[in-house]
């Protein structure tokens, strides 16, 4: 009987996945020509592209602290921007900045989880920052001042950055009531509550920004 406890007791606890998809539902004003007249411009809304998922951060809001093995990633400087505009990494990743373009960048944060000024570097010159403490960390170039990008830090594991149709997946979640949080740099925090079955998962879908009940 006891064996048969523990074992009901560990399948109680199994982690599963959540998956999903982000939808960006914000309406961005568009200039087009007027038919009627040719010299002058009409505005109207339209929606947000979707490839703008890709600078979303999904996680598991207040997570506990958990050793992830650190990762290395890359936002090159290309056509005076930072591609991608948003990377998530774990604690203790090393980022590289490479500069594709023909001229100098100056990649630098004032940002209190990781301050930093690489200085200024030519084209093919790569420079690296490793990031110690979680958060987020605003990046900017010193010379081109409209080149802006974002690196987010965690100290768990259960982090996701969608693909370009807004998919996204996090394996291993702790089973039990969660709370599920979208990030993006403009639109800030939004935060669902998700059930997350025993071996069986969730799927759920964000609308960023989503509605207030």
């Amino acid at each position: 009987m006891v064996a048969l406890l523990r074992g009901v007791h560990t399948a109680a606890q199994q982690p599963a996945s959540v998956r999903g998809r982000v939808v960006i539902d914000i309406p961005t004003l568009a200039k087009r020509p007027s038919s009627a007249y040719p010299a002058r411009a009409v505005t109207v809304a339209t929606l947000a592209p979707q490839s703008e998922a890709s600078n979303v951060v999904i996680y598991l809001r207040d997570a506990p602290t958990r050793a992830v093995k650190p990762a290395r990633a890359e936002i090159r400087q290309k056509n005076e921007t930072f591609v991608p505009r948003v990377v998530a990494v774990p604690v203790g990743s090393e980022v590289e900045f490479p500069n594709d373009d023909a001229f100098y960048h100056n990649v630098f944060s004032l940002s209190r989880p990781r301050t930093f000024n690489l200085g200024r570097y030519p084209k093919n010159e790569t420079r690296a920052v490793r990031f110690d403490r979680p958060g987020i960390v605003k990046v900017f170039c010193d010379i081109h001042s409209h080149m802006s990008a974002a690196v987010v830090v965690f100290a768990h594991p259960w982090f996701a950055i969608p693909d370009a149709e807004g998919h996204f997946d996090i394996p291993d979640v702790p089973a039990g009531e969660q709370r599920l949080t979208a990030w993006h740099e403009r639109l800030g925090d939004t935060t669902i509550p998700v059930r997350v079955e025993p071996g069986r998962g969730a799927s759920i879908e964000f609308t960023l920004p989503v509605p207030a009940q």
